[in-house]
């Protein structure tokens, strides 16, 4: 399974970029804002793995390498999983207060 429909996006290969020109303005604003919102999820589980290599790699693994690394990575990695569940029902819990107060 791939990290990016973990995260609610899917590869750019696999989305459907075509937006007939006979339809309405709307339906192509639609699509745009699902194309856009699809591409944000995959930067961002992007983002997350990149992040959370960098400092936990950063953090644990000393030369040579040993089995005790890899029990520092698996909860490093066990912790970044965490904050980002925590932060992103937040987030979305925000967006969709803001949404149904008519904010956005």
């Amino acid at each position: 399974m791939a990290l990016s429909s973990i995260f609610g996006g899917g590869s750019p290969s696999q989305q459907n970029t075509a937006i007939p020109s006979t339809s309405g303005s709307s339906s192509v604003t639609a699509k745009l804002k699902e194309q856009i919102a699809q591409e944000l999820a995959v930067a961002n589980a992007t983002e997350l793995v990149n992040k959370t290599t960098e400092n936990c790699f950063e953090k644990c693994l000393t030369s040579p390498y040993s089995n005790t690394n890899e029990a520092c990575i698996d909860q490093c990695l066990a912790k970044y999983m965490r904050s980002w569940n925590i932060v992103s029902k937040a987030y979305i819990a925000r967006i969709q207060q803001a949404s149904t107060s008519g904010e956005i």
